[in-house]
């Protein structure tokens, strides 16, 4: 089968969007359902079961659905900002003051201003400090986000390949391919599960692929 061309990334979303929104009616049609079927004091227990299991199945497709939808989201956000993962910035929160060095790990959807950087700081030595974790760094009229020639070190490097190969593997397999093994499931806290993106780095080759 020859390569498919992909829909636009608002077309993508058009599409899940209008799909979560079907599962979620046949979701709350399953639950209603289920409680139709045992409200009374005698019931069918293998009815029970096939109906349990049918809500199970309809959740975890809203869940899976939901963790697709935030996925384009997210690819979406990642095409239309300046800097992508595996990038160096320089942020200056206000005029004429010093700039701080970050390294981009990832971009996420923003409802203002389409797109965030997720981002982690920059040592001297040139590699990501291992305490403090990320910081979400938006474009506004108040700083200035330019573009960094900090020196890294190797395990900056490695790092910095780490994110970009990882932003490009999940473009292929969300965009183009449509791989459900980017998804992994994970136990809710209040039972179920939800879905979330990994970080797979090596997908089957696609050859031509382009935005």
């Amino acid at each position: 089968m020859y390569p498919r061309k992909p829909l636009s990334y608002r077309e993508q979303l058009a599409r899940l969007n209008a799909y979560l929104g079907r599962a979620r009616t046949d979701l709350r049609r399953k639950y209603d359902e289920f409680f139709g079927a045992t409200k009374g004091r005698r019931d069918c227990p293998l009815e029970v079961q096939i109906r349990h299991r049918a809500v199970d199945h309809a959740l975890s497709t809203v869940k899976l659905l939901e963790a697709c939808v935030q996925e384009v989201q997210r690819q979406e956000a990642m095409f239309y900002a300046p800097f992508k993962p595996g990038d160096r910035i320089e942020v200056g929160r206000h005029e004429g003051g010093t700039f701080e060095t970050f390294l981009v790990v990832d971009v996420l959807p923003d409802k203002k201003t389409l797109y965030s950087y997720e981002c982690v700081a920059l040592t001297r030595s040139g590699a990501m400090y291992k305490r403090g974790g990320s910081v979400r760094i938006w474009p506004r009229a108040s700083s200035t986000i330019r573009a960094s020639e900090a020196p890294l070190n190797a395990d900056g490097r490695w790092e910095s390949e780490y994110f970009r190969r990882c932003a490009e593997t999940s473009r292929i397999m969300s965009i183009h391919r449509g791989d459900m093994s980017l998804f992994e499931a994970k136990e809710a806290l209040l039972g179920g599960v939800h879905y979330r993106r990994k970080d797979i780095l090596d997908p089957p080759p696609l050859d031509g692929v382009s935005e």
